[in-house]
């Protein structure tokens, strides 16, 4: 079973186990305050990480959910063409590429 790096108890044991040489090196070169600094700049680094990644899986389904969203409307036949002629009769509601976009089409 693997490790628990989102409980500090899981990023302490994972820490000591995989860096016990070079924390010993440390400790007997620099003392045990540098010994704590970098111990507590690794919880941190294995955190922001953790917290990165858990951020782009969201996303990454967010994204993934809007594209089924738009498959089954065009697999039902209710495509965005349809309803951007619907949009195209307020201009307000429309951002500026959106804008820019529509008067590109209709020069073609």
């Amino acid at each position: 079973m693997g490790i628990d790096l989102k409980s500090n108890e899981g990023q302490d044991k994972f820490i000591q186990d995989n860096m016990s040489d070079l924390v010993e090196g440390v400790n007997e070169s620099y003392g045990p305050v540098l010994v704590e600094e970098l111990i507590s700049r690794l919880r941190k680094t294995i955190e922001d990480f953790n917290n990165e990644i858990t951020s782009a899986f969201d996303q990454l389904k967010t994204r993934e959910d809007e594209r089924q969203k738009m498959y089954n409307m065009i697999k039902e036949g209710n495509t965005l063409e349809t309803q951007s002629s619907d949009d195209k009769g307020n201009p307000s509601d429309l951002s500026d590429w959106e804008v820019k976009i529509n008067e590109i089409e209709s020069q073609k």
